[in-house]
Formats: C-alpha cells, sequence, structure tokens
C-alpha cells in the first residue's frame, strides 16, 4: 500500500496540466499514488490524463461527467487508501521534494502538517512572492490552532499540506458540494483546523500556486454568493460544538467572515456589488446584536470601526466604498488595463489597429460592430471571430473568422471579447494562448462608453 494519496482535481486546465504532472510525477518520495479526476473537461485535458497513465503506474485516472469542484475532491477523498492525503490542484506544480519533507514531517502524534508556498505567474516565469503565511515561532513545533487563532488569518491553502486520512474520516470533513460553487475550500480549511489537535506547520515554501489562471474562481464576478454559502456551513459547523468550543470559534469565524465578505464585495463588478453588500450588512448587523464581534481579534483598529460603519450606516459606507468604475481582473491578466483604453479612448484604438476583431458574433457582438460602423469605422476594418465556425462565413457584410486563424493575422490586432458569463473566461483563455494581448472586454461599463463616445 502507498504512504501517500494525491488528489489533483482537474476541469479545462490543459495550458497548466502537462507541468502540474510532471512536477508530482518527478517526488523525490516514491510511495505515492496521483488520483487525477476529471470533472468533464471540454478541452484536452482528459487526453493528457491518459497520456501520463500509461507513462506512470502511479496515476490513477478517473473520467466523470462535471459535477463541480467539491463533488471532485470527496470523490477523491473516498478514493484514497493511503494513511496520508495530499492535494494539487492541477494549475499549479510542487517542488520535488515537497512530499518527502511534509512526510517526514508526520509524525505519529500529529494530523496535518502545511507549508508555505509561492504565488507564481507565468509571465514572470519566477517565484513572484515567497508567501510566508505563518509566525516564525510556529515552525517545528506540535501545536493546536485553537491555541494560535491567527493561524486561521492564513491563506485557506488545502492544497499545502498533509492531512492524515484517518483524521478526516474520523471528524467527517469533507469539501461543501454545492453546484457550481466556488471557495469550497474555505469550509473544508476552517474544519480541519478547528478538528485538528495536534499539527505542524514547516517553513518551507513547497508549492508554486499559480494566480495568473484566468479560469480561476477569484477572476469570476458571477460566484457572487458562493463566499457566503461557505461562511454558513461554517456557521453549521460551530452550532453542532460544544458550548466551551463555541466560545472559541466564534470571534475566529466572525473575524474570517468580516474580512472575507469585505474582500468579496470590493472586488465585485458594479451591478453584483449593491447585491452582496445588502447580504454582508445585514448579516454583520444580526451577528452584531447576538454579541458575535465582542471577542474578535481585529488586524487594525480601523477594521473594528470599519464594521460599525457597515452596521450604523450602510449606506453611507456603500456609497463611499462602491466601484464606480471596475477594472475587471481577467482583462488585467489578458495584458490589457481597460482604464487605460478608455483614456485613449475605444475609438482611437480601434482606428490605430490593422484589424479590429469582434470576439463573438452574437447579440453582444453585432451590437459592437453597429456602434463601430455608427462611429464612421469601415466595414472591411473588422472581423468577426468565434471559437468555432459552423456554416456563416459572415454576419453584417463582416468576415467571420475561427479565432485560431488570428495567430497567423500579420495585422495589428485589437480584440474586443463581446461576449457574456462564463464564456468570456474561455474566449479569453483562448486568446492568451494564441499570443493575442491587446484585448478588451466589453462589460457593461464597456458598453456605456461606447454609447457616449
Amino acid at each position: 500500500m502507498t504512504d501517500i494519496s494525491v488528489i489533483v482535481p482537474v476541469y479545462n486546465v490543459e495550458l497548466y496540466l502537462e507541468e502540474c504532472l510532471d512536477s508530482l510525477t518527478a517526488q523525490t518520495y516514491q510511495n505515492m499514488e496521483f488520483i487525477c479526476i476529471n470533472d468533464g473537461s471540454t478541452d484536452g485535458s482528459l487526453e493528457i490524463l491518459r497520456e501520463y497513465e500509461k507513462r506512470d503506474s502511479r496515476i490513477k485516472v478517473v473520467d466523470k461527467p462535471n459535477e463541480g469542484y467539491g463533488k471532485t475532491m470527496n470523490r477523491g477523498l473516498a478514493m484514497a487508501k493511503s494513511a496520508w492525503i495530499g492535494i494539487v490542484e492541477s494549475d499549479d506544480f510542487v517542488k520535488a521534494d515537497m512530499f518527502e519533507k511534509l512526510y517526514e514531517a508526520a509524525d505519529s502524534e500529529v494530523n496535518l502538517v502545511k507549508c508555505n508556498f509561492y504565488k507564481y505567474k507565468a509571465k514572470e516565469g519566477k517565484n513572484i512572492n515567497y508567501s510566508k503565511e505563518y509566525p516564525e515561532e510556529l515552525f517545528g513545533r506540535e501545536i493546536d490552532p485553537l491555541d494560535y487563532p491567527e493561524i486561521y488569518d492564513a491563506h485557506n491553502s488545502v492544497w499545502a499540506g498533509l492531512y492524515r486520512r484517518s483524521f478526516l474520516e474520523e471528524n467527517r470533513i469533507h469539501f461543501s458540494e454545492t453546484p457550481g460553487a466556488s471557495y469550497q475550500d474555505i469550509s473544508f480549511n476552517f474544519k480541519v483546523l478547528s478538528s485538528v489537535r495536534k499539527m505542524k506547520l514547516i517553513k518551507d515554501a513547497l508549492l508554486y500556486y499559480r494566480t495568473d489562471n484566468l479560469q480561476s474562481s477569484v477572476y469570476n464576478p458571477n460566484k457572487i454568493f458562493c463566499m457566503s454559502d461557505e461562511m454558513h456551513a461554517i456557521e453549521a459547523y460551530i452550532r453542532e460544538q460544544s458550548e466551551e468550543r463555541r466560545k472559541k470559534l466564534w470571534p475566529i469565524c466572525m473575524k474570517k467572515k468580516f474580512y472575507d465578505y469585505r474582500w468579496n464585495y470590493l472586488r465585485l463588478a458594479p451591478e453584483f456589488q449593491y447585491a452582496f453588500f445588502r447580504l454582508m450588512a445585514e448579516e454583520f448587523a444580526a451577528d452584531d446584536r447576538e454579541g458575535k464581534f465582542e471577542e474578535v481579534r481585529w488586524r487594525t483598529e480601523k477594521h473594528k470601526e470599519e464594521l460599525r460603519g457597515i452596521i450604523d450606516d450602510a449606506e453611507g459606507y456603500f456609497q463611499k466604498t462602491r466601484n464606480v468604475q471596475y477594472v475587471d481582473g481577467r482583462v488585467q491578466m489578458a495584458d490589457t488595463v481597460n482604464q487605460k483604453l478608455f483614456l485613449k479612448g475605444i475609438l482611437q484604438e480601434v482606428r490605430e489597429s490593422g484589424r479590429t476583431v469582434i470576439y463573438g458574433a452574437g447579440i453582444w457582438g453585432k451590437w459592437m460592430a453597429e456602434r463601430l460602423l455608427a462611429k464612421g469605422i469601415p466595414k472591411e476594418k473588422l472581423l468577426f471571430a468565434v471559437s468555432h465556425r459552423g456554416e456563416g462565413r459572415e454576419a453584417m457584410g463582416i468576415p467571420i473568422v475561427e479565432a485560431g486563424s488570428l495567430k497567423a493575422m500579420e495585422e495589428r490586432l485589437f480584440v474586443i471579447v463581446a461576449v457574456k458569463g462564463e464564456a468570456q473566461i474561455e474566449m479569453l483563455a483562448n486568446l492568451r494562448k494564441l499570443g493575442i494581448t491587446n484585448v478588451a472586454l466589453a462589460d457593461d461599463e464597456f458598453r456605456k462608453l461606447m454609447q457616449l463616445a
């Protein structure tokens, strides 16, 4: 039997998957298995998995319909038979000695070992930030997280550790299975830290956490309430605990709730912000009435005052902090900053390009073409691009091409992504793969500016 089972959830990560698998198969610790679960990928991820499965008998591939992250992870937990369980996200990669060092630290007394990690961007091609998550004095010791609540302030980083399988099973710890949800590592991590009595921290950074994956949930503004779903799961967990444990856990939970809700609110696009803010303000007020914030150890006194502002003058706080103009993180990842384009003027950017490509030939794409034509942009300067072209060769007298053909074009291209929702992420990822970086996202703010231009 193997000593370590590593669970690798896979969904549409063909750009990063080989780097991840190469780092796992190169581990200096050998007695391992890698459980790779394909959650209904629509790109080439499954083919890559099958190829690696042929090369290395330690790789076990499971292919299933798309069910979401929570169900995928729980499937992996159920399949794991080793004494210890690791998790590696398929867009990250690890140092060759990661699991050797974690396993060496996992003595008979501890149920959890965690390490630091690097925040990584492929563009820089280097470790852009050593993420030191824990106080120096805690490294190398056996500790109970409830005695050191600052451990809860660290990144959830469920993938930067090693878990004793029997500990997870005895405490019935698993991932939330809310369909289509995100941030499901939040409640998992909280339950682990709150249930473990002895854990160990090691100082080494052993994993490269990728921060430039366009499909990551942190770049998806549509998942407005997933954060609150996870926090409600934590609150339900605390209510099941003894009175003594509840007294310790509520201040930790409330501190986490404030900072996580605040982060989520500030990152959202204007059209989504108010809906989440109302939930945030109402829940904070209810928690305050029950005295749940009284024992919170705030990072700064200013944040305590900020909480009071939200509770006492919710509308005033919203007016001071709401995003008047939202610069989408995904557009920045595509090497375009909307603000810069707006300042230059969209029409100037279009005129300076050799060809302007409208990525998407649906309602939004055609609306964008109409606006450009109305502003005097020649029809021959425009192209529609689609991921997969059907029988149609043109729309509105403008040629339709497959996005893959853009790479061969010699003209200076300016691409406007004119679709909604999840399709934006897919299209931006495609453009990045093609090496096309002069890209703007036609979000609602963009459309308003086009109307005024």
